[in-house]
């Protein structure tokens, strides 16, 4: 990492690029720093960061009991499913301006099209792995007298976790590019905002700053989720440490 960095300031001080392109590392260290002593960042990154939260978990909690209602009832699945790829399909971009005339020009509707963006991964992973649950798993419970719900509880639950998990991670990095989409609807603060405003100012810095803090929350939230997982799955690290 470092020395790709030190690359990127070294070719940026040799060719001498426009600095309306690209600007160096220490150049975006720069505008950090000011946007830290400013407290602009800080009012930024907090917009974001809470309505980042609030529809990241909105779309979870929804997603995970719908998906897995979906996937353990057949009739729930064939009438759903339709409507799913059908919402699915539509770019969610094309809805966001929906969500603004709807909600209006605040929270709710960013936090709604973060919510958006974030949904869709985690109920079709969800579905996928409770049909990827082995049959003869559930003719063993069913043949221990297990009934329907310990059989959900203790065998649909459980096997699914691993794709539950990877619908969480594929909707994390969605429910960030969400956070810039939302702020190109009349936003006032937020990191997509900090993005807009800088590239229409020509404040190439300021840009680079909003995108590698965005980027580094993707890194670390995922990182956060894959601990979680193995404290969740600790059979499914077994399996791939013997294999």
């Amino acid at each position: 990492m470092v020395a790709v960095f030190a690359v990127w300031e070294i070719a940026v001080r040799v060719f001498e690029p426009s600095t309306v392109i690209i600007v160096g590392p220490s150049s975006i260290a720069q505008s950090f720093g000011d946007l830290i002593v400013s407290g602009e960042l800080l009012k930024h990154f907090t917009v974001s960061m809470t309505q980042f939260a609030l529809g990241y978990l909105l779309a979870v909690v929804i997603a995970i009991p719908l998906g897995l209602f979906m996937g353990a009832s057949r009739r729930a699945h064939d009438y759903g499913d339709p409507w799913l790829t059908a919402l699915y399909a539509t770019p969610s971009v094309a809805l966001a301006p929906l969500f603004v005339v709807w909600l209006g020009f605040g929270d709710v509707a960013h936090v709604a099209i973060i919510a958006l963006v974030a949904f869709f991964p985690v109920i079709i992973n969800t579905i996928d792995g409770v049909h990827a649950v082995e049959r003869d798993l559930r003719e063993v419970g069913i043949a221990f007298r297990a009934n329907r719900r310990e059989v959900f509880a203790r065998i649909d639950l459980p096997g699914s976790l691993p794709y539950i998990f990877t619908g969480l991670r594929l909707a994390l990095a969605r429910a960030l590019v969400g956070v810039v989409v939302a702020d190109l609807f009349g936003a006032q603060a937020g990191l997509g905002y900090l993005i807009l405003t800088s590239s229409q100012l020509f404040q190439t810095g300021k840009v680079f700053v909003g995108v590698i803090v965005l980027a580094a929350l993707g890194v670390g939230f995922t990182w956060g989720l894959r601990s979680l997982q193995k404290r969740l799955t600790p059979w499914q690290v077994e399996v791939k440490g013997q294999s």
